[in-house]
């Protein structure tokens, strides 16, 4: 055979040997996935590699998403033209992200200006639009913000929980073996004794369900006041400051008067009692005065001319 035909023999077998080792290449079970492939979700509890599926725990899967455990609570004073429709911008602001008012109460009296408090519930993550339209209903005396960190507490709320239920699940095996083996005495002390761990349970996933709701939903304690001409408070001048001593100091007088004025008015009825006591006093007095005038020693009379 001539070296030419030799050659094209030789490449030839080997193109037919790299095309069949390319198509049997096997992939690991193990294998990483390919950059962009989306990855195989398994059930929660399942173990990988179809071994045997793990112990799910409760309260794991009943947990919150990880997210930061923070109670946010604002404090705002608003002064308003117009109480009415400032109250009902309110609502509607709440309403528009699913919050709710939690607390209202409006008080008017006869000669002075209304004034409405609320107590506000709003999902975290709408609060913050929520207080940028309650800013813009007036002018802003008071804003203030108040946070508390309760993921610490929520970890131990949640493994109190966990560590309850074990505990529950152990007496009630307990008393199930106990029950067969007809010792009542001791069957009726677990009863007790589970009854106490079930309470134990319901208040700490009470006061889970508390924490879970005062981070879901921010506090907001507005307080609206209607001024019909409100100025800004400004810097006080001369003039201004002795107006303001001028008329606190004339508001204090008026105040003592109308104090003394209804202290008067206030021993009127006890008059039958203390004007007796008052008349026998005068009376006494005027007697003491008398005495020592009537009882004095005469004075001697001069001696007879010699």
């Amino acid at each position: 055979m001539s070296r030419p035909l030799m050659l094209l023999t030789v490449v030839g077998a080997s193109l037919v040997l790299v095309g069949c080792g390319g198509g049997n290449v096997a992939r690991s079970p193990n294998a990483a996935t390919e950059p962009g492939a989306p990855a195989t979700k398994q059930p929660a509890g399942a173990a990988p590699n179809g071994g045997a599926p793990a112990p799910v725990d409760p309260v794991a899967v009943n947990a919150p998403a990880a997210r930061s455990m923070i109670v946010y609570t604002y404090t705002m004073d608003i002064v308003v033209k117009d109480l009415d429709p400032a109250s009902a911008e309110v609502e509607k602001l709440v309403a528009a992200q699913k919050g709710y008012v939690a607390k209202s109460e409006m008080l008017s009296e006869s000669g002075s200006r209304r004034v409405a408090t609320y107590v506000l519930r709003v999902p975290v993550g709408g609060d913050r639009a929520v207080k940028d339209g309650l800013l813009a209903l007036g002018v802003v005396e008071r804003n203030a913000v108040e946070t508390q960190d309760v993921g610490e507490e929520f970890v131990d709320v949640e493994k109190r929980i966990k560590n309850l239920r074990e505990l529950e699940d152990k007496l009630n095996e307990l008393q199930k073996e106990r029950r067969k083996e007809e010792k009542l005495e001791e069957v009726k002390s677990l009863v007790k004794e589970i009854a106490v761990v079930r309470g134990d349970v319901e208040r700490a996933q009470g006061r889970r369900e508390y924490l879970l709701n005062r981070t879901a939903f921010s506090t907001t304690h507005l307080t609206l006041r209607e001024i019909k001409d409100y100025k800004p408070p400004s810097a006080p001048t001369f003039g201004t400051r002795l107006r303001d001593t001028f008329g606190g100091s004339w508001g204090r007088l008026v105040e003592f008067g109308e104090g003394v004025l209804l202290f008067a008015v206030a021993l009127v009825p006890w008059a039958p009692l203390w004007v007796p006591a008052l008349v026998l006093v005068v009376w006494r007095v005027r007697v003491a005065r008398r005495v020592p005038h009537a009882s004095a020693p005469a004075p001697p009379s001069p001696p007879p001319p010699a």
